[in-house]
């Protein structure tokens, strides 16, 4: 039988508090061991929260309790991810770092090559296309219900006004080099690959805010039909889709939800068509935001965190199991980024 896998949370924010570890303590093939976070205030309350004894304000991975660690989980600020992967890697811990995996391409490069010639798992939390409701697609499509796929669109409507850390607006482009990493690994998983960067615009915010009002992007995929990005960063709602259209019907992928719809093909769109699609919408979109709501309550809407803690916990023990999620992926996300903001039209 396998022994548990030793593990220590680094980070205090939303992200390690109500995903992280969550999944990490559903997960009997992990024991949570400690939790480091640079301000103090922040890891003594993550600590007593999971009544978790040992906690500290620096990663020191060579000596005490840290030392016993077989592996870390990273959640802190982006720019501290490849400095915290660098030292767990050099201290012959596996790492599971949140997204973006880096902030410069060559940076995720040296993780890679760190961690190949040290034979340890390097891997990127891209949570969402495991999901519930991602599942749900791979399993349309999978059966045919999707049909062969036309386009797939990438929408994210975000209002300031939500609790964005102040640390955003400093990365490239601000909250975009935060946020978009999950449509680029979401088009990847369903483009089956690469898809091509056409042409892209950014259309700045006023002030000295980093973050733009706008960024959108046309990409063609290898099958040659069109993936379409769109982030407003202005906008009186917040809203995350990614919608898949196929020749036999349409799915939409609420990211933020976690709920998934499936719309049939309409055919000649009669009043019969229409009323059924309003139904069929409906319908599911009101059975997710129930079933969802009881996850939440029970403590299981984890957006796909616990599927990635597994196949994190497979790799490390030798499967082939970080597909979609590996430390290439995770370099291929932050590359794609910034060639959109090399390439996109300033506004």
């Amino acid at each position: 039988m396998n022994e548990r896998i030793k593990v220590i949370s680094i980070g205090g924010g939303w992200v390690v508090n109500n995903r992280h570890i969550p999944s990490l303590l559903k997960n009997p093939n992990f024991e949570l061991i400690g939790v480091v976070s640079n301000e103090p205030e922040r890891a003594r309350r993550t600590a007593e929260k999971f009544g978790m004894k040992n906690y500290a304000t620096e990663t020191d991975l060579s000596s005490g309790w840290q030392s016993e660690a077989d592996a870390v989980v990273i959640g802190t600020v982006p720019h501290a991810h490849y400095e915290i992967a660098c030292s767990a890697l050099e201290h012959g811990k596996h790492v599971l770092t949140e997204k973006p995996m880096v902030i410069d391409p060559a940076q995720g490069r040296d993780l890679r090559d760190r961690a190949l010639a040290k034979k340890l798992t390097l891997a990127v939390v891209h949570n969402f296309q495991f999901a519930r409701a991602s599942h749900r697609f791979r399993q349309d499509f999978e059966s045919g219900r999707i049909g062969k796929i036309q386009a797939i669109y990438g929408v994210q409507l975000c209002n300031h006004a939500r609790n964005i850390p102040g640390w955003c607006d400093e990365l490239p482009l601000g909250l975009f080099f935060d946020e978009a990493p999950h449509f680029y690994y979401l088009f990847r998983w369903l483009a089956g690959g690469d898809i091509d960067l056409l042409n892209a615009s950014v259309w700045k915010a006023p002030g000295k805010r980093n973050t733009p009002r706008m960024v959108t992007g046309e990409y063609r995929s290898k099958d040659n039909y069109p993936v379409y990005l769109h982030i407003n960063f202005a906008s009186s709602l917040t809203e995350w889709h990614v919608t898949i259209v196929g020749d036999k019907g349409t799915a939409d992928i609420d990211v933020w939800r976690d709920i998934y719809v499936y719309l049939p093909n309409d055919g000649v769109h009669t009043a019969k068509d229409i009323l059924r699609t309003s139904l069929y919408s409906s319908g599911q979109h009101l059975w997710g935001v129930l079933t969802g709501g009881l996850r939440y309550a029970a403590g299981k809407h984890l957006y796909g965190n616990p599927d990635v803690q597994d196949r994190f916990c497979r790799a490390i023990r030798g499967e082939d199991s970080l597909k979609g999620m590996n430390a290439d992926e995770g370099i291929r996300v932050v590359e794609m980024m910034h060639e959109l903001i090399q390439r996109a039209t300033m506004h």
